[in-house]
């Protein structure tokens, strides 16, 4: 699958935990998912990164050995990363993304999928291994 297939195959799909979630969306493409702690709601997950520190510690762990960190200067399409976006709140909240050459591609609250041009990026990496 291209990134192009995985991206329109999100649209359609609703917010679910762990499977279409701000997390899961760039961890699965980038076959970092297993590797990331298990959650099953909000709770859990708001637990795990707790526990990590943070979105950008949880996924440093999670990349150990499967991708590696990348300039922001020198990223390309399928490269995934942790973004800072405005929350409703307008408080700041961290959101894993996957960089698609123009944009970062993420999954909203409401699930699909969204894409912002100029988010803060706090991390990014490139997968070693092809995505699914």
């Amino acid at each position: 699958m291209d990134l192009g297939e995985y991206l329109a195959a999100a649209r359609a799909k609703h917010w679910e935990w762990r499977l279409h979630d701000c997390t899961a969306f760039p961890a699965i493409w980038a076959g970092l998912a297993d590797a990331l702690p298990t959650y099953a709601d909000e709770a859990e997950a708001e637990a795990m990164l707790h526990e990590a520190g943070g979105l950008v510690p949880l996924w440093d762990r999670a990349a150990e050995g499967r991708a590696d960190e990348v300039a922001l200067t020198e990223l390309e399409p399928g490269d995934v990363g942790v973004i800072e976006l405005m929350g409703v709140d307008a408080r700041a909240v961290e959101c894993g993304a996957i960089w698609t050459g123009r944009r970062w591609a993420f999954v909203p609250a409401t699930g699909g999928i969204a894409a912002v041009s100029a988010p803060t990026v706090l991390k990014a990496w490139r997968p070693r291994c092809l995505r699914p």
